[in-house]
């Protein structure tokens, strides 16, 4: 394969070199054919590193910055070897960590051509991708060339900050704080720095060097310098980690308020160290606070910095349960507090900040509202009403991870590639870092690490936390059998690993590899591939319809032999519309490696509803496990034009006409294990009908006990009762030869593999047809309790008396023992 990296900087790096060492390995030789990198900046070390000032500290510890994963002193190991005087605990130059990155990358090259793998370094800007017809990835850049390869890594980094105030048109505003000041040196120049982070001190201490006679003054909300890094790393306990660790996996969802204030509390608790992270403005002395910050780091005792730095699983674990407004909360309100007391800096610095505000050559105020431009000068609005005018505006805001400039994330949105997110970068997987189209299906080749992930990932910029994400991520493309779901295993052990990943609705059911049988399935594929090929191809019949071009769509689902085609028929002979899985029959042709035919269905005009019916299973896992709604949904078919049919039978009976139909066509074990796994789909099924406000009718087989009475009050729940009929229900006549021409369901050609003679029976009428469970084992009906299937057909049937409105007597002449007991 050939995998494309866009973007030089030091994620970019790690993953080249990390993919260099692992072409080099045996166990790899031949399994990366190519690797091609972009950079646009011409591997200038980016806004992070590309700075000429040796006042711009790392602000982490040199032991802590290596890009080798497993080897942390790396880094240091190079410097010294360079005659560098460092040590574990100093804090380098940004410019000396550019020139590590520049030798980590050299030798990566190297590496990968010794090893027979081709590197094409490009020095240009990737502005369009887009897909060829058999899903590798074409890229151009800016030169107008086209590049094509397997698998794509977005590592963009971040920008230049935000222009908050309008200001960037002004010849004395300067965006980028790591820039060199060209301003006249002189006693009577203002300048104004926004911002107090780290970006600030990086340009205060920088410019104090440069420019020795201009006056700063640094304008923030709270006014506050962030906290001090202790000289070296003290011991701490894991207390405070492990408690906030169980306050959070202890929540599905997570509130930005009550995260911040537990956060608080447990530190104040276990540690007695007093932190508050909301960003409420303050009036407190600046200076008085920063010495206070510098005898605590001098004195070498854990502060609120260590324990916050202990933390950052926990903290992106929480960042993952916030939905987009609570995200939103915690940036508005917290993350300039988490910021100030997380990333702490640097001892030097803060020493080189307290003498320059003990001179009066460096101030701060706090409270800042606005900036705007007076009579050629910056004028700095306040809260409490006051004013501060400069000369000039350097820009220390921190790193912008917004992409609406950037050319290449511009094309991908217009053509619906990806989705912006709010809080910066695009639309990914938390777990597995795949890129989402804006419909939120994952690719199976695009993945983002480091800024482009801002919306996923909390942390989005630091160079450890996104060296394992690389990692992880290159694992994923050259492993992706063994890093998910590599063969057919059908041991107990793999069915209940299954069994819990469907019933938490676990992402990683949509991108794990489903491994081909050979017969049924030809090609392994994830999930996601397929809903999104499957999509594609019903796309192509109504993606220019307008939504009221739409019939509403009755879509039945339950797992295969719960009275479903039966019912098909019914709907068919009432005079609707009615058809055999139109979606898992292209799931079919794609598990193939077939195209599909796309589904032909009649506008609104033509006939206002239609029904048909997707049933899961019983060959593959993907049959097991696919979403009727969701390729319909993301193709177009508007939610407010859909209804759920839930539908279910008693457990005993469906397991055992499985085993008589399907035995002699897939192992016993296998099937067993798509009956249990299509089985507890349900749950998915309808949570997500719920999600996207679809909504849904639980329909049981045991109420065709009552034909006639169940199905009128089947088609009233469903607002259908002008086309019922009890001649739709009793006198079906030549139309219940299911399988002929004659009848109420149109097949769709599906591939002839999956063809049984015999499959469905035939009728006069719709009515119950019992089947006998004798011929199951004690083994096959300890499955329907291991896995609770039975108390899932009891909830099923209450479910279906509440939503038909089925009286007391009625219910219980249908359902007997299974009242009452749903689980």
């Amino acid at each position: 394969m050939i995998i494309s990296i866009v973007g030089g900087g030091a994620t970019g790096i790690t993953i080249l070199r990390h993919l260099a060492e692992l072409a080099a390995s045996e166990r790899y030789k031949g399994a990366i054919g190519g690797i091609q990198l972009f950079d646009k900046s011409g591997f200038d070390g980016g806004v992070a590193y590309r700075t000429q000032s040796n006042r711009h500290l790392l602000n982490m510890k040199a032991a802590k910055m290596s890009i080798r994963p497993g080897d942390a002193e790396e880094f240091l190991r190079w410097a010294w070897a360079r005659g560098l005087d460092c040590g574990r605990n100093d804090h380098l130059p940004r410019m000396v960590y550019r020139d590590y990155l520049d030798s980590v990358r050299m030798k990566a090259i190297e590496q990968c051509r010794d090893a027979g793998v081709p590197v094409h370094v490009e020095y240009a800007e990737v502005i369009r991708m887009r897909f060829s017809t058999d899903h590798n990835v074409l890229l151009t850049t800016d030169g107008n060339i086209t590049h094509i390869s397997s698998v794509l890594i977005l590592c963009t980094g971040h920008n230049a900050p935000e222009d908050h105030y309008g200001l960037a048109s002004h010849p004395n505003y300067i965006r980028d704080p790591y820039a060199q000041f060209s301003f006249t040196d002189r006693s009577d120049t203002e300048i104004g720095i926004l911002g107090s982070g780290l970006s600030a001190v990086d340009s205060a201490t920088a410019l104090a060097k440069t420019h020795r006679q201009v006056r700063m003054t640094c304008f923030s909300r709270s006014g506050l310098f962030p906290t001090v890094q202790p000289v070296a790393i003290p011991a701490i306990t894991d207390d405070f980690r492990d408690a906030l660790h169980r306050y959070v996996v202890g929540r599905e969802r997570v509130g930005a308020d009550a995260f911040a204030h537990r956060l608080s509390d447990l530190l104040v608790e276990i540690t007695g160290l007093d932190c508050d992270l909301s960003c409420r403005d303050v009036a407190s002395d600046a200076l008085a606070d920063l010495e206070l910050d510098i005898a605590q780091a001098e004195s070498n005792e854990p502060n609120v910095h260590c324990y916050l730095a202990s933390i950052a699983n926990v903290v992106c674990d929480a960042w993952s349960r916030m939905n987009d407004v609570e995200k939103g909360r915690f940036m508005e309100v917290y993350n300039s507090g988490w910021l100030r007391n997380r990333s702490a800096m640097p001892l030097e610095n803060a020493i080189r900040i307290r003498d320059l505000m003990r001179s009066g050559k460096l101030s701060t105020r706090a409270r800042l509202r606005n900036v705007t431009e007076v009579d050629g000068r910056f004028r700095a609005h306040l809260g409490d009403g006051d004013h501060r005018d400069v000369d000039c505006i350097i820009d220390a805001t921190g790193p912008s991870y917004r992409l609406d400039s950037s050319p290449l994330y511009q094309d991908m949105q217009r053509q619906g590639l990806v989705a912006l997110d709010a809080l910066g970068g695009i639309r990914c997987g938390y777990d597995d870092s795949r890129v989402h189209d804006r419909h939120g299906n994952p690719y199976p080749n695009v993945y983002a690490v480091g800024g482009p992930t801002k919306g996923a990932h909390f942390f989005a910029g630091a160079v450890d936390i996104n060296m394992h994400r690389a990692e992880a991520v290159i694992e994923s493309i050259l492993n992706p059998r063994e890093s998910q779901m590599s063969s057919l295993n059908t041991s107990v052990d793999e069915t209940d690993r299954l069994a819990d990943l469907v019933r938490r609705d676990d992402p990683s059911l949509d991108t794990m590899v489903l491994a081909m049988d050979g017969k049924y399935q030809t090609r392994p594929a994830a999930l996601d591939e397929l809903m999104w090929e499957v999509r594609d191809c019903l796309g192509e019949t109504f993606r220019n319809w307008a939504p009221e071009d739409f019939p509403t769509l009755y879509c039945a689902w339950g797992r295969c032999r719960v009275g479903s085609t039966a019912l098909t028929n019914l709907f068919g002979v009432a005079g609707m519309p009615s058809y055999f899985q139109p979606v898992k029959v292209i799931l079919r042709h794609r598990l193939l490696g077939n195209a599909g035919q796309p589904w032909t269905v009649p506008q609104a005009s033509e006939q206002p509803h239609v029904f048909s019916k997707e049933m899961a299973g019983p060959y593959v896992l993907a049959e097991s496990l696919f979403l009727p709604l969701q390729p319909l949904i993301e193709a177009g078919w508007p939610a407010e034009k859909l209804h759920m049919i839930m539908l279910d039978r008693d457990s005993a009976s469906s397991l055992a006409s499985w085993l008589e139909k399907w035995s002699d066509r897939v192992p016993e074990d296998r099937l067993i294990q798509n009956y249990v796994i299509s089985s507890l789909n349900a749950l998915r099924v309808e949570s997500y009908a719920t999600r996207h406000g679809v909504p849904v009718t639980h329909y049981v087989y045991e109420a065709s006990k009552d034909a006639t009475g169940s199905v009128r009050k089947l088609f009233d729940r469903l607002g259908l009762g002008t086309r019922f009929t009890e001649g739709a229900v009793t006198d079906w006549r030549e139309r219940g030869q299911i399988e002929s021409k004659g009848s109420g369901v149109t097949f769709l050609s599906e591939p002839k593999i999956y063809t049984v003679v015999g499959l469905h029976g035939s009728d006069t009428a719709y009515r119950y047809r019992s089947r006998k469970t004798a011929s199951l084992t004690d083994v096959q009906l300890e499955v329907l309790e291991r896995y609770r299937i039975h108390d899932m057909y009891r909830a099923s049937v209450d479910a279906c008396i509440r939503d038909l409105s089925l009286d007391t007597d009625t219910a219980a002449r249908l359902f007997g023992d299974c009242l009452g007991t749903a689980a």
